[in-house]
């Protein structure tokens, strides 16, 4: 997480964090010229808290010092955000009816993107055993690194992301940076912590691959990736917590100030586990980031025609009244009724900004359309 271009979210105390050898480690951040010194534990580790101050288009920089120096470079204070859950959220912006327009202007060395891609997508594919080796170890996500937003960085990235930091960029006049960690077909259950399922849902922990609790075409998709295991313990993406262990944990000293997801498809055939489920989810999150009234926007789901949608789009409008600092972006009007991932995007990213402007940013702006009563 921590590198060139990064955004640090404003007015918050960062930790920063390494690894010497037994020597004193010395970190000066620029923007208030301090220098840190710290020692080591007996296995090289080291951690020193700094503030951020307001932000600010001025980059700035980091150096530290362990005998050798190492200096990141052009970063920046603003706002932060988590852009989280499957593939509409992970639908790229290359894909969007808007693309051809907006991908050319998308310039903005203010607006900065740190992308989170799988290795292996989780496509109707067997995977060989090298791969699978590296999921029981975590290593799920590629390696990645702070970008400015540009055509040719943002082109494959979440083009609901790129929208709703747009709007905020527009209206906030600080930087911003988008972490986007989303991935396609992934159950709700995949992203919450083992404890919070073993003490509040441990019924789907048991046997998940024969678990009715999660969707079949869920389970038919993770036992074909994973078909040529002979490991009885195998991983796979979308296992209860594998999610939060592999994309959320490793994230949980990068400070934020809030949350957008834009999943359910693979929840939806039980909207009444999926109510407990995201509940879990969001304090989960809260927890990860201690902060239990951390922003959590997320967007209903859209228009296609099955038969549970309606139910499980009003189960998530209810949610509205039973969870604290939350907001739902209606998406049904820009949906497909043939088409999971409808590919105007646009909408849905501003009615996901609209959210956080007014109830987060405290903005005289109309956060949402009519609700039913």
């Amino acid at each position: 997480m921590m590198g060139d271009h990064m955004v640090l979210q404003q007015n918050s105390s960062v930790k920063l964090w390494g690894w010497a050898d037994g020597k004193k480690v010395t970190v000066t951040t620029s923007w208030n010229n301090r220098t840190y010194k710290v020692t080591p534990d007996k296995d090289g580790a080291w951690l020193v808290k700094v503030d951020t101050p307001a932000g600010s288009y001025t980059p700035y920089s980091i150096t530290i010092s362990d005998g050798t120096r190492t200096t990141l470079s052009d970063i920046l204070i603003g706002e932060v955000w988590i852009c989280s859950g499957q593939s509409n959220m992970e639908f790229m912006l290359k894909q969007a009816a808007t693309a051809r327009l907006d991908i050319p202007r998308a310039a903005d060395q203010e607006l900065r993107l740190y992308d989170m891609k799988a290795r292996w997508r989780t496509n109707a594919v067997e995977w060989e055993t090298t791969v699978l080796d590296s999921l029981n170890h975590l290593q799920y996500y590629k390696d990645t690194e702070w970008k400015e937003c540009a055509p040719e960085t943002v082109s494959d990235f979440s083009a609901i992301a790129y929208y709703f930091g747009k709007m905020l960029r527009d209206s906030l006049k600080v930087p911003v940076g988008l972490i986007c960690n989303a991935v396609g077909g992934s159950p709700t259950e995949a992203w919450i912590d083992r404890t919070s399922l073993e003490y509040h849902f441990p019924a789907i922990l048991k046997d998940w691959t024969q678990n009715d609790f999660i969707q079949e075409w869920v389970r038919g998709r993770a036992a074909l990736n994973i078909k040529k295991s002979v490991n009885n313990r195998q991983r796979h993406p979308y296992e209860p917590c594998y999610l939060y262990e592999s994309g959320i944990r490793p994230l949980e000293q990068y400070p934020i100030r809030g949350i957008i997801w834009y999943q359910g498809e693979s929840n939806a055939h039980n909207w009444e586990a999926h109510e407990a489920l995201f509940k879990l989810l969001v304090n989960a999150w809260r927890k990860n980031w201690n902060d239990d009234c951390l922003p959590f926007y997320y967007v209903q789901l859209s228009s296609l025609d099955r038969p549970s949608w309606p139910w499980f789009r009003d189960s998530q409008r209810r949610m509205l009244n039973e969870i604290s600092d939350i907001g739902m972006a209606v998406s049904s009007d820009h949906g497909d009724s043939l088409d999971v991932h409808p590919t105007c995007k646009q909408p849905v990213g501003e009615r996901l900004a609209r959210w956080a402007l007014n109830k987060t940013y405290l903005k005289d702006i109309v956060p949402s359309g009519p609700l039913f009563r």
